[in-house]
């Protein structure tokens, strides 16, 4: 078998496994739609405070609701590798002539696959709500890549993580530690004008800030070379860290 059959398979398990856990499926898809419904009804009058921001309120949260579904999906991945490994399927698979990157890669496009399901449901429901989409087609699908490359960048954390401890309350703790300031202490749900001084400078240095600005940039028009750049050389950088640690562990693992 090859790399491309083992991660073929090995996605195949994964989004097997979602589609039989209704429960999380659910609450998946639907937690960002709930952001997106519930904040703007209540902070619907904000759009009056934002004169310019095209489409209000609703068009400006869109965007960081579609950086939450990374951040509510990237801790999945390093729960299912503890459960992998916990469960002794993972010494199983290495006993197999299983390509190693491919476990790896079956996990990361598992978690790929459902981020960008989240996203291209809560756009639709966005653009159902009155959203205007002024990049158009192009412009959605590259929201979609960014958040994409977003979601690999910080699952790096929970993968090693995971591996590291093998316990599944590390992971939740540590994403619930992560995933609220650095969803608040953003731009990505209201913006930074309405911050005291030290939250825009913490704003000022989030990468949820810079990927979030990104995407609402497409979302509104106006987007620009170095407001895109500025969040992908960021977000590069975050993965290039995460995965060194993820590379790290996996061959602690595998030896």
């Amino acid at each position: 078998m090859t790399i491309f059959s083992d991660t073929q398979y090995l996605l195949d398990r994964g989004l097997t496994k979602l589609v039989r856990n209704p429960t999380l499926l659910a609450t998946n898809l639907v937690e960002p739609l709930f952001f997106l419904l519930i904040f703007s009804q209540m902070f619907e009058k904000l759009s009056v405070f934002l004169p310019n921001e095209p489409g209000g309120y609703l068009a400006y949260l869109t965007p960081g609701v579609v950086m939450l579904s990374a951040m509510i999906t990237s801790p999945q991945g390093g729960v299912s590798i503890v459960n992998d490994l916990n469960s002794g399927f993972l010494s199983k698979m290495l006993l197999t002539q299983v390509s190693r990157p491919a476990i790896l890669l079956g996990r990361l496009l598992t978690d790929v696959s459902m981020v960008v399901a989240q996203s291209s449901i809560t756009i639709i429901v966005a653009i159902a709500m009155g959203v205007r989409i002024s990049s158009g087609l192009p412009g959605i699908l590259l929201m979609l890549l960014t958040v994409a490359f977003f979601e690999l960048a910080f699952s790096g954390i929970f993968l090693a993580i995971g591996m590291r401890t093998r316990k599944t309350e590390t992971i939740s703790a540590l994403a619930g530690f992560l995933y609220m300031p650095l969803i608040f202490l953003s731009s990505a749900m209201f913006p930074a004008s309405f911050f005291p001084s030290w939250v825009q400078t913490i704003s000022n240095y989030n990468p949820v800030s810079y990927a979030s600005d990104a995407t609402r940039e497409l979302v509104q028009g106006g987007l620009t070379l170095s407001t895109l750049a500025s969040a992908y050389v960021l977000i590069g950088i975050i993965a290039i860290v995460t995965f060194a640690a993820t590379l790290y562990q996996f061959r602690k693992v595998i030896s």
